[in-house]
Parts: C-alpha cells; structure tokens; sequence
C-alpha cells in the first residue's frame, strides 16, 4: 500500500478532484438546478469522492417536492436525514391528493412535522382546502422559528367540478389564524385562495414582501379596497413589496368603480419602508391608490414601463406633498384613454403635471399618453428637470410640437448634471395631430444623432435592459 500516490498518480486525478471541499461546494451548487430531482443523485454517483462531498452538502437536500405520483417515500425520508439542520423548502402540490387525501396527508405530515422547526419555505399549490387547512393550523399551534416564506395558490382548477375538490369543513377557519403563532422569521407570504371577508387578512408585522393574487378579494366598491391597503401598510411597517390584485367582474362594475373614486376624498396615508406597489386593477383605481398616499421609498409601481399607467389625477398630490420622490418609472395617460366621459378637471389635472414632474427627481423613465399639451402649454419642462430620466415616450400626444422635444434634448445635452436622453419615442395621433406634431426626415436624422434609439412606434417593449 502506498501511503502517498506519486506525482504520476496525482497528475491521473481529474482538476475538479483536487480542488478544496468548499470550492467544489460552490461549483456544485451553482449547478444544481431546482426544477430537477435527479441532479443531487447523479452528482453523488459520479465515483467516491463526489459522493462523499455531495452527502455532505445539506443544502442539496432540503427542497422536499411533494406533488407527483407515485410518492418516494424512502426518497423523501433520505432526503430529510441528509439535510442536516438545514432549512427544509416544501412545496406540497394537487397530485398526491386525487386518491385517499387524508391518509396521504396524514403519511406526508407524520414524516415532515417532526421537523418543523426547520421548515424555512412553505409552498402550497392548488392542494384541496381541508389540507390546506391542516397543514396551516399545524404551522399555527406549533414553533416555527425559521419560517420565511408562505405561499398558499390556488388557480383556476377548482373553478370546475373536479375529484379532488373537497369542501370546507370549517367555515369559521380564517387564515388571520395562521399567522397569530410563533412566526419571527415570516417575510414573504403568497396567497392567492379566496377569502370571503376581507377582514380575515392577518395582521403581518415582520413581513417584506406581500402578493395577494387572483380571487383573494371580493370587494364590491373602491373604498373598502383603498382602506385595505391603508390596513395592510398600518399592520405592515416593515413591508418592502405589495402586489395585490382587484378585478372588476364587469362592465358595469368598473364604471361604477370608476365614478366612486371620481368623488373618493381620504387623507393620505404615509409608509416610509415600501418600495414597490403593483396595483392589477382599472388605472381609475390604481390612480386612486396612490392619491391616497405618501411613499417616500416607492420606486415603481410597474414591472415594465408601457404597463400600469395612472391618470393625470395622480399628478396633484406628487405636486402638493411630494408624495413619491424616489419613483423610477411612470406612465402617465388622460382619463380619455380608458373610454371614461369628458373630463371638467382636466384642465387642473394639468396645471400639476409640470410640478408634479419636477418632484419626480429620481425618474428614469417617463411615458405621456394621450395628453393634449395645449400648443406645449402644459409639456413639462424635461430640460431642466428628472436629472436620471434616460427614457422619454411621447405616444399618441395632441398639440405638442416636435421643436419643444428638440429643445429638451438640446438642454438636457448641455445643462451639467442632467442625463442624456437614451431612448426617445415620438407616435404622433395621425388623426388629430397638426404638422408640426410630426417629425420630419430632418427631425428623424436630428434625433437619431442626438439619442441612443429614436422610435416613432411605441414598440420598445422588446429592450431588454433595464434602465431603472
């Protein structure tokens, strides 16, 4: 036996094989791929090594998938004893539940609570209600101290007769229950599973992060939806990102909406810590929202920048309070591009835009929609102010001539300390708009000399880069 391998033994060895314990730890997660089971098991078979180093690796093993038939139950059990005191991620899916729901249940959770006090990420897709049910009132009575992440779907599926539909056998469960337990750690929580009574929203002091999706609210009328949010901010002063969705189920119903909020007075409502607010609703609504408050942190309230415009109405309370500073992104359109009757504030509704885009000191990218600048009346003065602003969309703008948009570019060129315009887009309302609304051949070989990308379409959507 030879105690040490010769050089030419050593030189046999692959590189990857002679690099230290936590710089293949390193590699190997990297490569690891979470929508595969596989991956672990075939990196610990690899040779000796390997499978000595990847038993070693708690972290590959904590993601528990229950969501296929048949269910490994040895698999499952092997994976929990080599995580380690790692934190454990359980997605729990429809699947195992279409035969026998309760003594699969009842298997899963003999095998998974023993553990609870490593359960780090709780995802619960589409499963019936009453595992929903149990599962939650477990995490409920018991310890949880790592408990990050909740997340509780429920699409489309139950929406249609179907074998795994199981009906509530506890009408007075209300997830307000859940998180009244021992949840330190608790940031995110997802849920999209319908809740009858807005009321039976927990109150979420530690959390980060919050979406309520698809079918969670039944709200017939804006204001009981604005003061939810007011409610959800109030019990949530450490919340970073909200996503909360509010669909009209009608015509009508949108209109209704659309006219309550025309005459919607509240006092605004200051959350220091948010910085992103999605609101998937009517821009009325969405207008109405941010009306209502005073976010000094906000820095969008869209994903990407041609969607979830607002109205012009949003305008008077960033010109007043300032009540969105650091905001990156906006898109700003007239009530006429929602189809909504002739306007009599308008013409206040502009007098703010010019201050309101003054405030705006941090914007990056600033869409106007539909506006009718009046002769470049009520055209904001982008020359001198947003000294970030890389992106400046001009889409469907009546009375604005392409001179005014010139001198911004020009101004902003030579004035220090403001950003060049990057992209410029200038889609003239063929059918409304004068000559002087349409840029020349001369305009188009100007502009295209003077910024990155000059569009007469709004079709930027396809620039993947992320300027905000």
């Amino acid at each position: 036996m030879v105690d040490n391998p010769s050089p030419t033994e050593d030189r046999l060895d692959p590189p990857i094989n002679r690099i230290p314990f936590d710089i293949f730890q390193v590699i190997i997660t990297l490569c690891r791929d979470d929508s595969s089971e596989s991956f672990q098991y075939t990196a610990s078979q690899v040779c000796h090594l390997w499978r000595e180093y990847v038993l070693s690796m708690p972290l590959l093993w904590n993601r528990l998938d229950i969501d296929k038939l048949p269910l490994k139950w040895d698999l499952l059990e092997a994976k929990l004893e080599r995580s380690g005191r790692a934190p454990l991620d359980i997605h729990i899916g429809q699947v195992p539940f279409s035969k026998s729901a309760l003594p699969t249940l009842r298997k899963i959770m003999k095998m998974v609570l023993p553990h609870l006090n490593r359960w780090g990420y709780l995802h619960l897709v589409d499963v019936p209600h009453k595992v929903k049910r149990i599962v939650l009132d477990q995490v409920r009575a018991a310890h949880a101290p790592l408990l990050e992440e909740v997340r509780v779907i429920q699409s489309s599926y139950y929406d249609q007769p179907s074998k795994l539909l199981l009906q509530n056998t506890c009408s007075r469960w209300k997830p307000r229950d859940l998180f009244s337990g021992h949840l330190p750690c608790l940031r995110t929580v997802e849920w999209s599973s319908p809740l009858e009574d807005r009321k039976a929203l927990p109150s979420f002091k530690n959390l980060r992060d919050l979406t309520l999706g698809d079918g969670t609210l039944n709200d017939r009328t804006a204001l009981p939806f604005i003061l939810l949010i007011h409610q959800l901010l109030t019990d949530s002063p450490s919340l970073e990102y909200l996503r909360i969705k509010h669909i009209p189920s009608n015509v009508v119903y949108a209109l209704s909406t659309n006219h309550e909020c025309a005459s919607l007075e509240l006092s605004p409502f200051t959350h220091n810590l948010l910085r992103t607010l999605i609101v998937d609703s009517s821009p009325t609504l969405r207008s109405t929202v941010l009306r209502t408050l005073i976010l000094p942190n906000l820095r969008t309230i869209s994903k990407i920048y041609y969607n979830h415009y607002v109205e012009l109405s949003v305008c008077e309370s960033i010109a007043q309070w300032n009540s969105l500073p650091s905001l990156r992104v906006l898109s700003i359109a007239e009530d006429s591009l929602i189809g909504s009757t002739a306007n009599p504030t308008l013409p206040l509704q502009l007098s703010f835009l010019a201050r309101a885009i003054h405030n705006l000191v941090s914007l990056r990218v600033l869409s106007l929609r539909s506006i009718n600048f009046e002769g470049d009346k009520y055209l904001p003065d982008l020359g001198t102010s947003c000294p970030h602003l890389r992106w400046l969309l001009l889409v469907l703008c009546r009375r604005l001539s392409v001179p005014a948009v010139r001198a911004i570019v020009e101004r902003r060129i030579r004035t220090e300390g403001m950003s060049p315009l990057e992209v410029l887009c200038i889609q003239p309302d063929h059918w409304r708009n004068t000559e002087d609304s349409r840029p020349t051949q001369e305009d188009v070989e100007w502009f295209s000399e003077h910024v990155d990308t000059f569009k007469q379409q709004d079709d930027l959507h396809y620039i993947t880069k992320d300027c905000w």
